[in-house]
């Protein structure tokens, strides 16, 4: 595997910030449905019952969504506010709650588990650059053969106080081929909430 570039205080920076802001984001982040949020990874989503991984799952709306649709879901989120948030008000008996983190997820690798579906909805851009090429690697081993990663990264000006890095579409997919994963999937457009200047990006990478 390719060594990390970069110390886990610098990956912090991604993620502590949503500790500071897990009371107001707890109702902006469940104002959509499950059922609406995932357009385009919608016809990807394994058969149940099936293992799935949410990186980033913030307050758990969408470990939860896949918990309900019967699947066994593991749910990562390494800012412990939000976290918690999830915890309390998305228990269900499906979903293991986590604190990990990429570019490594260490703990998860540890646990020896592989996945039929991971989802990272705009949580990789969060990743520094000389990481992202671990990340996709990590992502990759612990897919199972024939199992799929559904990635989304936002595009645009960075809210303030946080720390995003710019991921171009050309960039991640070759970062996926290098990582041994095949695009079967990819669009770019607009998200649900139209921003000035921002633009979304989806994936669907696939371990064959």
């Amino acid at each position: 595997m390719v060594q990390v570039m970069c110390d886990d205080a610098i990956i912090a920076k991604g993620y502590l910030p949503y500790n500071a802001e897990a009371d107001i984001l707890k109702s902006r982040y469940a104002e959509t449905p499950f059922a609406e949020r995932h357009q385009h990874f919608g016809p990807f989503f394994p058969d149940a019952p099936a293992k799935v991984m949410d990186v980033g799952s913030g307050i758990g709306v969408d470990s939860l969504g896949f918990a309900e649709l019967g699947h066994e879901v593991l749910s990562v989120e390494p800012a412990d506010a939000m976290r918690a948030v999830a915890m309390e008000e998305r228990h269900h008996p499906n979903i293991t709650w986590l604190s990990d983190f990429l570019p490594t997820l260490d703990r998860v690798q540890a646990s020896g588990t592989l996945f039929d579906f991971i989802l990272l909805s705009a949580s990789f851009m969060h990743l520094p650059r000389a990481a992202q090429p671990v990340g996709f690697s990590t992502l990759a081993s612990l897919t199972k053969p024939r199992g799929t990663i559904a990635m989304s990264l936002r595009h645009g000006p960075v809210p303030y106080g946080r720390t995003m890095y710019e991921i171009a579409d050309e960039e991640a997919m070759r970062m996926a081929h290098d990582a041994g994963l095949n695009v079967v999937h990819q669009a770019h457009g607009e998200g649900r909430k139209i921003q000035p200047g921002v633009t979304w990006s989806s994936f669907i990478f696939r371990k064959d």
